[in-house]
């Protein structure tokens, strides 16, 4: 009796802890269309990573792509895509994104709908991150007040960025 209760409790117990455990390796989808729809599911933002794997100059490295530490926890924040664009495939993914030069990297807010960076070309680990870091609420940047000064103009004027149109500028010093 008293053997199947202690077996009984370290089953309950292993279980529990099973269950508790979480896996935090990343899963890159590699079909873009289910991951955009995922994103829009999950409300997180899209992580795309186009390239040629096997081909070092035309390749994300490796450890940036794994779920290890810290970057585990970034990349946890998002949808991960990663398409190959030597196949038919990954080429009409890379013409979707205008991407000519790989790997190509983009990040695309939680609604799915905008695209918040992109980079072509290698990127160092600790831009990678930073990126990571950066997007990872998923959310379009709101504008931001500052103050500039315009040319023929010695007064400071407050500017809501990112309005830096020529004609806006042209107004703002002709109403001084």
């Amino acid at each position: 009796m008293v053997h199947s209760l202690v077996s009984l409790a370290l089953i309950v117990s292993s279980f529990a802890a099973s269950s508790v455990s979480r896996d935090t390796s990343a899963t890159w989808q590699a079909d873009y269309g289910k991951a955009l729809e995922a994103t829009r599911k999950d409300d997180r933002p899209l992580l795309v990573v186009l390239d040629v794997p096997g081909n070092p100059q035309s390749e994300l490295e490796t450890e940036q792509l794994e779920s290890k530490g810290e970057q585990a926890e970034l990349l946890d924040a998002y949808q991960l895509c990663h398409v190959d664009v030597s196949t038919s495939y990954g080429k009409k993914v890379a013409d979707a994104f205008h991407a000519t030069e790989f790997p190509f990297t983009a990040i695309i807010d939680k609604t799915g709908s905008i695209v918040l960076c992109k980079k072509a070309g290698k990127i160092s680990d600790a831009e990678w991150q930073e990126t990571l870091e950066k997007y990872q609420a998923g959310e379009k940047s709101s504008a931001t007040n500052h103050t500039a000064f315009y040319r023929g103009s010695g007064d400071k004027t407050s500017v809501v960025s990112p309005s830096y149109c020529p004609s806006c500028q042209l107004k703002a010093q002709q109403n001084n």
